[in-house]
């Protein structure tokens, strides 16, 4: 007999003489048309063997069916249990369509509407030859759907055969079985999760802090002191305005002394009078301009006729009629005439030139002048941005005096940042050549990054140990192209250290120490459980590694592990018998 039954026999002992007749009553399968799990299963010759159970999953449900060893001709009772893998729940309403195939193929259904109760079918079926069968359990309801491939179904031929089959089928259970029934399991909402492998990495955990990268962060100031006015024809730059590295943000003035100021003002009395003065040139030589061009006029037009006398001369001279008189006048004409439109074209480009000039000194002149009208000081120095970025401090005020180097404008480039994390001193042994890194943030701690995939790199692990803290800088660069990180935040550095690929792991949740030893609950079969000790490894994204203890594929309590451990300690109040 195995412990399974001898557990199940001693608690039964104890039930019968601790609960009242009452609660016996409540509890007697058959006062409720119920059925008992275990060695009561039938009551027929080959009761005391041990049922036949079967621990299925699918990716949305846990089916765990007992029934006996099957006889033929026998009604068989097959209680199936059937949980809700996401939730740990029972399912609570909802048909299962029980379908037996024989060896000839001939397919036969029966169809249970609803539960028994909460999570438990129980259908019957009487099986009219013996031989191998094939069973399909089919689930609709509105918790899951879900149809499971039970496998072969054996049906003896008599109580011998089933016996020797059960016989057989026995094994020698674990040291560390804990029994933990499904009812109990429903209860606390159990999950379950099978191994699986994975790459898990391990990393050291520092509080960090995000940084302007070096110079990425600078200050405009007035080169000397004086009053502060905004740029021509725009005001002053204001916060998260971008600027470009040399554009002008501002001017400062500085104050005249009085010898200064006085010889200002003689000075642009000279201007003045000089532009008067430029203006009678300007007017003076565009009259003799006027008279150019018409002497240009005139001498074409000499020209014009001096060409058309000559023409006509020597059509007379080719027809035998004139003289060489006539023909040598014509000829000097023309000569003069071209001489003399030469001349005068000459004359206008001297003139052209000389007024593009006057009027070039003329512009710079009123230009100066117009800009001293409107308050300029021609003394004025510029206050440049420094850099490229955005503005973060910014308060002129127009007119305002300002102080040689004061802080006018703060300009920070936040695209990339930095991340700045410390490493103790006895750590960085622990560090690879070029580690990555996951930030996580304390005013949301479900946000992670990971600095390399977000495009980010490594920039540099410091070579100076801190001599008050013990410790090395280490800097990380970060894009932030859509300015999702401040300056100033403080973050939580996770860099890595070791790296487990393809390794066997489990939930952290899986995971229970006793005394100060890990140890997980692996499932045996639907309501037996197995207590294993563990060598981990690395923890990393809520997953352990387990080195031994556990193998791909098998599955382990996640939710309600404490609770297994418990029953482990009190095996009378978590595992003996149930009624259905």
């Amino acid at each position: 007999m195995t412990t399974r039954n001898r557990l199940r026999i001693l608690v039964a002992l104890l039930a019968a003489t601790a609960i009242p007749a009452c609660e016996q009553s409540s509890l007697d399968p058959q006062a409720d048309g119920g059925h008992m799990h275990g060695d009561a299963a039938n009551g027929h010759a080959h009761a005391d063997a041990e049922p036949v159970t079967v621990t299925l999953f699918t990716p949305k449900l846990e089916l765990f069916m007992e029934y006996p060893q099957l006889l033929l001709g026998e009604k068989a009772e097959f209680l199936a249990h059937l949980t809700v893998l996401a939730t740990g729940e029972p399912i609570r309403s909802g048909s299962l369509t029980f379908e037996v195939t024989d060896v000839d193929g001939e397919v036969q259904r029966a169809v249970l509407d609803a539960p028994r109760r909460d999570g438990l079918f129980v259908p019957e079926w009487t099986f009219e030859s013996a031989g191998p069968y094939r069973l399909w359990i089919s689930v609709d309801g509105p918790q899951v759907q879900g149809r499971i491939d039970v496998g072969e179904l054996i049906v003896h031929a008599d109580a011998h055969r089933a016996a020797h089959a059960a016989e057989d089928a026995a094994g020698q259970e674990p040291a560390n079985v804990i029994p933990f029934l499904m009812e109990q399991q429903w209860k606390i909402g159990m999950l379950l999760q099978p191994a699986s492998r994975r790459t898990l990495t391990h990393r050291l955990a520092l509080p960090g802090e995000i940084a302007a990268r070096h110079g990425a962060s600078a200050v405009a100031s007035p080169p000397i002191a004086g009053r502060l006015l905004p740029p021509e024809d725009a005001g002053f730059p204001r916060i998260g305005e971008r600027v470009e590295a040399g554009q002008v943000l501002a001017f400062v003035e500085p104050p005249l002394p009085m010898t200064a100021a006085v010889q200002l003002r003689a000075n642009r009395a000279q201007v003045e009078a000089l532009q008067v003065e430029l203006g009678l040139r300007r007017l003076d030589l565009s009259i003799k301009a006027l008279e150019v061009k018409q002497s240009v006029l005139q001498s074409q037009a000499r020209l014009d006729y001096a060409r058309r006398a000559n023409d006509r001369v020597s059509r007379l001279r080719e027809k035998g009629v004139g003289t060489e008189q006539q023909y040598d006048e014509a000829e000097r004409n023309l000569r003069l005439a071209q001489a003399e439109r030469d001349t005068a074209l000459t004359m206008k480009e001297s003139y052209d030139t000389l007024r593009e000039e006057l009027n070039a000194l003329t512009a710079n002149t009123i230009g100066g002048s117009e800009n001293g009208s409107r308050g300029a000081s021609p003394l004025r120095m510029p206050i440049r941005a420094p850099i490229a970025g955005v503005i973060v401090h910014a308060d002129p005020v127009e007119g305002e005096h300002v102080e040689e180097h004061e802080e006018v404008f703060r300009i920070i480039d936040a695209d990339p940042l930095w991340v700045t994390a410390k490493v103790s001193e006895f750590d960085l042994s622990r560090l690879p050549k070029a580690p990555g890194a996951i930030l996580t943030f304390s005013a949301d701690s479900e946000k992670t990054i990971d600095i390399l995939e977000e495009g980010g790199r490594l920039v540099h692990i410091g070579s100076v140990v801190d001599p008050e803290s013990r410790t090395v800088p280490i800097h990380y660069e970060l894009p932030n192209p859509d300015g999702l990180f401040r300056v100033g935040q403080f973050v939580s550095v996770h860099v890595e250290t070791r790296v487990a690929k393809d390794a066997v792991a489990i939930p952290d949740e899986a995971v229970v120490m006793d005394n100060g030893r890990p140890f997980a609950y692996v499932l045996i079969d639907g309501e037996t459980f197995e207590r294993r000790e563990l060598e981990v490894g690395v923890r990393d994204g809520g997953f352990t590694e387990v080195r031994s203890g556990v193998a791909v594929g098998e599955r382990v309590v996640t939710r309600g592990a404490y609770a297994v451990k418990l029953s482990a300690l009190s095996p009378a109040s978590f595992g003996h018998g149930h009624a259905h």
